[in-house]
């Protein structure tokens, strides 16, 4: 009989947190900056300059369906691979084209054992394409959100 009110008492006192926290985790409320910053360290941003010599459009490796757009930027020295952005966002500029010269300024990371970064800007000609801000957080957070609200 103890345990039976025992139980009844933790779920009545427990069930509320759990149910908010669920909710917060799926509304993005619960979620922190820490996460849409992964992998960017403002310790190793560097700037490349090169030609793009490949643009991909690759699957999640947690979903397989949202895609992330790399490009490949050959300097004097390596070719290397830049992570831009969600393919959702990245449609909506304007389209970089295999041949252009860029320089990228991003965070130097080791992503499946090579060398990568994750770009922050990308220049080319009289444009700077600005993806996150000085401490990697993307500029598209909360986009699609606020695009239609404006629409």
């Amino acid at each position: 009989m103890q345990k039976l009110i025992f139980t009844i008492a933790l779920v009545i006192l427990a069930g509320p947190l759990l149910t908010v926290s669920w909710a917060q985790q799926r509304s993005g409320k619960g979620m922190n900056k820490q996460m849409y910053t992964r992998g960017f360290n403002t310790e190793t941003v560097e700037t490349i300059e090169g030609e793009v010599v490949e643009i991909a459009y690759n699957p999640s490796k947690k979903t397989g369906a949202t895609m992330g757009v790399h490009m490949e930027v050959k300097t004097d020295t390596a070719t290397v691979a830049v992570h831009l952005g969600p393919t959702w966002y990245m449609v909506e500029q304007e389209p970089i084209r295999k041949g252009e010269m860029v320089i990228v300024t991003g965070s130097r990371i080791t992503y499946n054992g090579a060398p990568a970064i994750i770009a922050a800007t990308v220049k080319r000609n009289e444009r700077t394409l600005q993806l996150r801000d000085h401490n990697g957080y993307p500029v598209w957070r909360g986009w699609r959100t606020n695009r239609q609200l404006n629409q």
